[in-house]
């Protein structure tokens, strides 16, 4: 598997930063322009056991995912893996704790979306790329919300 990590760390509590990430309604706010994210239906507060789904595409091409929330641990850990979607694997972990002046968030993401012998150095060179400018572009979204 391919995994993705960013971090960052936010000057607010960490209770604050991780209840910022149980709101669902706040991945509409963070996500970057392209692919278009759209929410479908989830629960919020998130908890373990919750499904969310959402589409995610480019004008008219759009893609149905269902998420499965696997891991909660209030305060610091939301864990997500894809049921439906474009990923043949994919578990995403965001990970809250307290670091020097506020908090640390960490996004890590392991996925395979190519099952071949090559797959992952593919991964690395198409699919990578664009997770890493997802996290960078919703990590300053998460700093510009929580400012606000």
């Amino acid at each position: 598997m391919t995994l993705v990590v960013r971090s960052s760390t936010y000057p607010v509590p960490p209770e604050r930063l991780f209840a910022f990430h149980q709101n669902v309604e706040n991945l509409a706010r963070i996500s970057p322009p392209v692919p278009r994210f759209t929410l479908l239906s989830a629960p919020t507060p998130t908890r373990a056991g919750d499904r969310q789904e959402f589409t995610l595409g480019v004008g008219p091409l759009r893609v149905r995912w269902t998420a499965h929330v696997t891991r909660f641990e209030e305060g610091r850990l939301l864990e997500d893996v894809q049921e439906r979607g474009p990923f043949r694997r994919w578990r995403h972990q965001h990970r809250v704790a307290p670091a020097p002046g506020g908090s640390r968030l960490t996004d890590a993401v392991a996925f395979r979306a190519i099952p071949t012998p090559a797959g992952e150095f593919l991964e690395w060179l198409l699919v990578a790329p664009g997770i890493h400018a997802m996290f960078a572009w919703r990590h300053w979204k998460t700093r510009q919300a929580l400012k606000a």
